[in-house]
């Protein structure tokens, strides 16, 4: 069984990292730290809770970025855009989630 915990922690940090993105944080590394945590800790779920955890954070991920109703935008920016931005990260994060082993280098660059 897919602990709701497990997946609940890792979209909120995700998205979190996304918003600080959008600030012009880079955050290159920590996104890369955060995704290797949530492959050997999805690892460890899966072993003792059953298959399926890196899979439902990704699914979860997907939910979150198709969200309009966001906190973390301020009002009176470019929202559109930045809800855009916010959606590309995130599905990146999706894609790297999803692929069988991390890439080597991976951008999360989220301004030119």
């Amino acid at each position: 069984m897919i602990e709701e915990g497990f997946v609940r922690m890792y979209a909120h940090d995700f998205a979190t990292l996304a918003a600080r993105a959008e600030t012009g944080t880079d955050v290159e590394a920590l996104v890369q730290k955060r995704i290797g945590e949530a492959r050997s800790h999805a690892a460890i779920m899966d072993a003792r809770k059953g298959d399926g955890h890196l899979p439902a954070v990704a699914d979860r991920l997907v939910l979150e970025a198709a969200r309009d109703d966001v906190r973390m935008i301020r009002a009176g920016e470019d929202i559109p855009g930045a809800l855009a931005r916010r959606r590309a990260f995130l599905n990146r994060i999706v894609d790297i989630l999803r692929a069988p082993t991390a890439p080597a280098k991976v951008t999360m660059a989220v301004r030119a």
